[in-house]
């Protein structure tokens, strides 16, 4: 059978890249089988990831940080310097008002983004003691490390405090175990890291391993372990709210994108509004778009492999957006159960804002409460907030981003809890790098190892994960000062103790991969002593 191609057709299908569609059809594609996970045994259930990646390279040594006397005075000697000064106050310092001094830094305070306007940082209790290293000691005695967090993560201490949310200290991409003196003077067989201050490569590596991009992921990779044996369904286990994302294309799955917009999660398609030309005030627009791909598909020698492919990608796009929206609306009982995020207001500004964080987590659990409708039992999810490049304004810009991760980490407790989900989804952080411990006298600059959240009732929370470094940057002595050797850093940037594939090869444990399937998915994994950090529940 012939099937013609009207002209007015084929000049839709040539035109459809410019009207800006090409981009969410051909991402909405899940080509994934059933998520069977045998391997994480009978009974298990449902299981899902959530990658919460703080996109520009997040400080973390503002969101994480020692608070034993010599260490914080390491810290706070690096970072209260400058034209605005970016170092916390101690915990326990009370709050200065605008016209007040603040007894700690003897400054006058003049704007509410001034940390001494905030409070001191919060203090967290590990359950497990970490020793003081020699480096930031203050006395001959051993003693017990101390830790705070951000003044605007309440949200986070208090989970931290009820066993729901782990700190993992110093994770970074490593291709080896690697020490300073080999980083500062490496040897022939010494595996330094390509690129380690490029956002674009380091936002690749942390996602896949790779540099320069990738046509995998370790989250799609994941999500391809778990197809089904047969049955040929479309599965929905690989998702993103952020658009294309390297970290969840596998060898199979590619990420199926949705929208988080008027609290409610709904599958990403054709949509008019982008598009300009004759087509646009059609009523019979996506009839007309429909029939035109399907005729494509089947026209055997009728046009280019790429336009056919082309055609049965968008085809495919269309089908299991109707599947995922038809699913959540089957799932209407399970969605009532979760709440919308409260309101968020901006602790600089002292407005109420969008909190796009929220929103997008907001959407993931709507996803999760409809596993069963959509037919599967493990789901790899990638949400995304940006803004975390603070080369300069770090005080408003990643005073505001702590607060939106707060107010999101501690959205999503309630939400996962409200859907009877709260030991079924675990979520993580992830960025591309850590930034300078010193300031660069208004913000900061690249650097490398940094700290982690994660968040479920799957976690073993209550808990600091991996040792925290040495605080400090290298000095030399001068007059009665003595000279510093901080072991863990280099200049500014701590050399990461734990490997990005550690961090991620525990939750992957967690969600079923079997120890067999870890060298397909972390090929680097074995090189580490640790490959498990235990911060998982069985």
């Amino acid at each position: 059978m012939t099937h013609r191609i009207t002209p007015s057709r084929r000049a839709l299908l040539q035109g459809l890249a410019a009207f800006g569609a090409a981009a969410p059809l051909a991402l909405n594609l899940a080509a994934v089988g059933r998520a069977a996970a045998q391997s994480a045994g009978a009974g298990s259930g449902y299981r899902a990831l959530v990658c919460v990646f703080l996109q520009g390279g997040n400080d973390a040594h503002n969101m994480l940080m020692a608070t034993d006397p010599g260490s914080f005075a390491q810290y706070t000697t690096a970072r209260q310097s400058g034209a605005e000064p970016i170092n916390l106050m101690p915990a326990g310092t009370a709050p200065v008002a605008i016209g007040g001094v603040s007894p700690v830094t003897k400054r006058t305070i003049t704007t509410t983004d001034m940390p001494e306007h905030w409070g001191g940082v919060l203090a967290i209790a590990p359950a497990t003691a970490q020793l003081v290293p020699p480096a930031n000691a203050t006395t001959s005695q051993p003693t017990t490390r101390t830790f705070a967090v951000h003044p605007f993560l309440t949200g986070a201490q208090g989970l931290f405090a009820a066993g729901r949310l782990a700190a993992i200290a110093n994770v970074g991409t490593l291709l080896a175990p690697l020490t300073k003196a080999d980083y500062q003077k490496p040897g022939p067989a010494t595996q330094i890291p390509q690129r380690l201050f490029s956002h674009s490569d380091q936002q690749s590596a942390w996602q896949s391993g790779q540099v320069d991009g990738s046509a995998t992921g370790w989250g799609g990779l994941m999500a391809d372990t778990f197809q089904a044996l047969g049955g040929g369904e479309v599965d929905f286990s690989a998702i993103t709210t952020a658009g294309n994302t390297a970290f969840l294309n596998g060898q199979s799955a590619r990420s199926f994108r949705i929208n988080y917009a008027a609290n409610k999660a709904t599958a990403q398609t054709i949509t008019l509004t982008a598009t300009t030309g004759r087509y646009n005030n059609s009523a019979n627009f996506l009839d007309e778009l429909r029939a035109s791909l399907v005729e494509t598909h089947l026209s055997a020698g009728q046009s280019s492999d790429m336009v056919s492919d082309y055609a049965a990608a968008v085809t495919r796009s269309v089908a299991l957006s109707t599947v995922f929206d038809n699913g959540l609306t089957s799932a209407a009982a399970a969605e009532a159960a979760i709440p919308n995020p409260p309101a968020f207001t901006d602790p600089i500004g002292g407005k109420v804002v969008d909190n796009p964080l929220a929103d997008q987590l907001q959407a993931v659990v709507e996803t999760a409460a409809a596993q069963a409708q959509l037919g599967v039992t493990r789901q790899v999810f990638f949400v995304q907030l940006g803004g975390f490049d603070t080369h300069d304004g770090e005080n408003p810009r990643q005073g505001l981003l702590m607060a939106q991760i707060d107010h999101a980490l501690s959205y999503f407790d309630a939400a996962i809890a409200a859907a009877g989900m709260a030991d079924k989804i675990t979520a993580f952080t992830a960025s591309d790098f850590n930034r300078t411990f010193a300031t660069n006298g208004t913000g900061t600059d690249h650097a490398w190892g940094s700290h982690h959240f994660v968040l479920g009732a799957a976690v073993k929370g209550g808990d600091l994960y991996g040792p925290y470094p040495t605080v400090g940057i290298d000095k030399a002595a001068s007059g009665s000062t003595p000279a510093f050797t901080n072991p863990d850093a280099a200049s500014n940037a701590y050399i990461p103790t734990t490997s990005v594939e550690t961090y991620l090869a525990t939750m992957a444990t967690w969600m079923g991969v079997t120890a067999a399937q870890m060298p397909g998915i972390f090929p680097r994994l074995a090189g580490f002593p640790v490959q498990n950090m235990g911060f998982m529940r069985a």
